[in-house]
């Protein structure tokens, strides 16, 4: 499994529709696509962000999205468009006992 994560720096008022609208347009946008598997999100009231935690299948599943599914998905955000502040990938790793 891969996680995608990413940071966005959020007004607190904003959250709740931030929130709601990634659902109704990310979430649902890649809900079917083969690989996603679930995402989180946590949320920082000290510093003001907005974590997601996305987990893929694999690398190659995630990276097969193409570049203009995300331009869409990006556009639907509307005036919930926020620059990703940070981002990173982790391998998940298990480990036999």
């Amino acid at each position: 499994m891969v996680i995608e994560w990413l940071k966005f720096k959020v007004p607190q008022e904003k959250w709740e529709e931030f929130i709601q609208r990634d659902q109704e347009v990310w979430t649902a946008g890649l809900k079917n696509w083969d690989g996603f598997l679930g995402k989180e999100i946590w949320v920082d009231p000290v510093e003001n962000e907005v974590v997601m935690l996305i987990r893929w299948e694999t690398r190659e599943k995630w990276k097969s999205v193409p570049q203009s599914t995300i331009e869409e998905l990006d556009a639907k955000m509307g005036d919930l468009q926020i620059a990703i502040a940070e981002s990173r990938e982790y391998q998940v790793r298990k480990f036999l006992h």
